[in-house]
C-alpha cells in the first residue's frame, strides 16, 4: 500500500500529516509514504530527511501543481492500492484501513475503482445565528444585504480566514485592512473556537467573540447560538449595534456551548451546468452522510485508488496544475465503467485552503479555467459549448456593470477581474487543440456513454 501527499511550501503543515499517517492501524511495514515536494525552497525537503527518514522523498525541481505532482509518484506506484491526502489533512488512526476495505472485498463484476472518505474541517466551530434588518442597494446591486464584517476574533485572535461564511455571506470585497464581506439579513456564521478539532463537543470556557462590522445605517444584530432561539439549554443570546463605521462590538459565550464539526466533503457532485461541488460542504455534521454510497466524483485531498484502474483510465492531466484534476479523472475512471465509493466512516479532518487562499486571482484562474477544459474533454457536446460560449458572456456583462457602478459612484471601474477573465480565456483557447485531442481519445475508448454519464448529474 502506497500513500503520497504532496507538499509546496508549507513544510509547517507536513509533521502533523505524517503522524497521523505513522499513527495508521495497519500492520508496520505494510504502508510506505512517499511526499513530493514542488520545489518548494521553505526547508520542507530538508524537514523531511532529517525528522522523517521512513518517508520516500520526491525532491521535485519545479512546481508541477497537485495533478503534476501526484503524477511523479503514481507512475511509480507498483502496490495495488495507493491513496493520496492532502498535507493540510489529519487523517483519523483507522483512515487508511476503513478506505481500502471497500477495494479489497469488492467482487470482479463491481469494478470499483476509487473510495473517497468523509472529510470535516479541522477545527470545531460555534454556530452563531445573525439576524439583522436588511436592504437592497439598487437597480445595479439587487442583493438583499445585511451588515459588513471585516474581522472576526475568538478571545483577541484573529480568525477571519478560517470562519466558514457560506451560510451568511456573500464573497469577499475589497482589499487589505479594507477587505469585508456583506451578509444577508439573516443566516449561520460557522466561528471555529476549536483550533485542532481536539477539544470536548462543548466549549469548557468562557469565549470572548468579537465582530468588527459595520452598515448602510446604525442597526441592530441579532446573535443567537446553542439552541437559544428554540429555548433549549446551553445556548445564549445578544445584541450588538453595527454604525455606519467599522467598529468592533464584543460579546460572551458562556462555557457549556455546544460546538459542532462541519463537513467539508461527503463525496463530490456534479451540478446539472456542469460545476463541481462537495455533497455536505458546511453543513454540521449530524450523520446525514453515514452510508456508504456510490457517488459520481472523488475528492483529491483523501483518495484510494485501484492502480488497475489509473492504469487503465490514465493519471491526473498535467494541464490543470490544480483544481477540477479530480473531477476530470474521476469522469475519465467512470467512462471506462469503474465505480467510486464514498466511506464515511474514513474519515479526515481537514484545514480548508490552506495551500491556496480561496476567491485569491491563483484559485479563480484555475477553477475557471479548468472547469471549461475539464468539459470540453468529458462532457456532451451541447454542455460543453453553453459552458465555454457563457465565459466570454459573462465577462462582457460584468465588465458593463462594473462601469455602470464607476459612473453611479464616481470611482474607477474595477479591471483586475477582468483581466484575471481575460487570462483564463486565452489560456484555455490555447490549451482547446490538446483538449478536443484528449476527447476524441477519450470517446474512442469509453464503455460508459455521455449520455449515460450525465444522468449522475444533478439539477440545480
Amino acid at each position: 500500500m502506497t500513500v503520497i501527499t504532496v507538499n509546496y511550501k508549507r513544510a509547517d503543515l507536513l509533521p502533523p500529516c505524517l503522524e497521523a499517517l505513522a499513527a495508521q492501524d495497519l500492520p508496520a511495514g505494510s504502508v510506505r509514504v512517499w511526499v513530493v515536494d514542488n520545489a518548494s525552497g521553505d526547508g520542507s525537503v530538508e524537514l523531511l530527511r532529517r525528522d522523517f527518514p521512513w518517508v520516500r522523498v520526491f525532491a521535485n525541481q519545479r512546481n508541477d501543481g497537485f495533478a503534476g505532482g501526484n503524477n511523479l509518484a503514481l507512475r511509480e506506484v507498483d502496490t495495488p492500492y495507493v491513496a493520496l491526502v492532502n498535507n493540510d489533512a489529519r487523517p483519523a488512526p483507522d483512515w487508511l484501513r476503513r478506505l481500502v476495505e471497500p477495494l479489497e472485498a469488492a467482487t470482479p463484476g463491481e469494478q470499483l475503482g476509487a473510495t473517497t472518505s468523509k472529510l470535516v474541517f479541522l477545527p470545531r466551530f460555534l454556530p452563531l445565528r445573525v439576524s439583522t434588518p436588511g436592504f437592497t442597494p439598487g437597480t445595479l446591486d439587487t442583493r438583499e444585504l445585511g451588515v459588513r464584517i471585516y474581522r472576526v476574533l475568538v478571545d483577541g485572535h484573529d480568525v477571519t480566514d478560517l470562519v466558514l461564511w457560506d451560510r451568511l455571506a456573500y464573497g469577499p470585497e475589497g482589499e487589505g485592512e479594507g477587505r469585508f464581506r456583506w451578509t444577508r439579513p439573516s443566516g449561520e456564521l460557522l466561528i471555529p473556537v476549536d483550533p485542532d478539532g481536539s477539544g470536548p463537543a462543548a466549549s469548557a470556557a468562557p469565549l470572548r467573540i468579537t465582530l468588527k462590522l459595520a452598515a448602510e445605517t446604525a442597526k441592530p444584530v441579532e446573535l443567537t447560538w446553542g439552541g437559544a432561539a428554540a429555548g433549549s439549554g446551553n445556548g445564549g443570546a445578544a445584541t450588538v449595534k453595527a454604525g455606519t463605521e467599522p467598529a468592533e462590538a464584543d460579546f460572551t459565550v458562556a462555557p457549556g456551548a455546544a460546538l459542532a464539526d462541519v463537513l467539508n466533503n461527503a463525496g463530490s457532485m456534479l451540478w446539472s451546468d456542469g460545476y463541481g461541488a462537495d455533497r455536505g460542504y458546511q453543513e454540521l455534521d449530524r450523520g446525514q452522510f453515514e452510508r456508504p454510497e456510490e457517488v459520481f466524483t472523488f475528492c483529491g485531498a483523501a483518495v484510494c485508488f485501484r492502480r488497475e484502474a489509473l492504469a487503465d483510465a490514465g493519471l491526473f492531466d498535467d494541464d490543470f496544475f490544480l483544481y477540477y484534476e479530480d473531477t476530470d479523472l474521476a469522469w475519465r475512471l467512470r467512462s471506462r465503467g469503474w465505480a467510486i465509493r464514498y466511506q464515511p466512516d474514513s474519515v479526515v479532518r481537514h484545514i480548508h485552503s490552506a495551500s491556496s487562499q480561496e476567491w485569491s486571482p491563483l484559485f479563480v484562474f484555475h477553477v475557471d479555467r479548468n472547469r471549461m477544459l475539464m468539459l470540453t474533454k468529458n462532457a456532451r457536446a451541447g454542455l460543453a459549448l453553453r459552458e465555454v460560449l457563457r465565459y466570454p458572456l459573462t465577462t462582457a456583462s460584468l465588465l458593463a456593470r462594473g462601469f455602470a457602478q464607476a459612473r453611479h459612484t464616481h470611482r474607477r471601474p474595477p479591471l483586475r477581474p477582468t483581466l484575471l477573465r481575460l487570462r483564463v480565456m486565452a489560456s484555455y483557447l490555447r490549451l482547446l487543440p490538446r483538449m478536443l485531442a484528449r476527447r476524441r481519445q477519450i470517446a474512442a475508448r469509453a464503455a460508459v456513454s455521455r449520455r449515460e454519464l450525465a444522468n449522475w448529474f444533478v439539477p440545480r
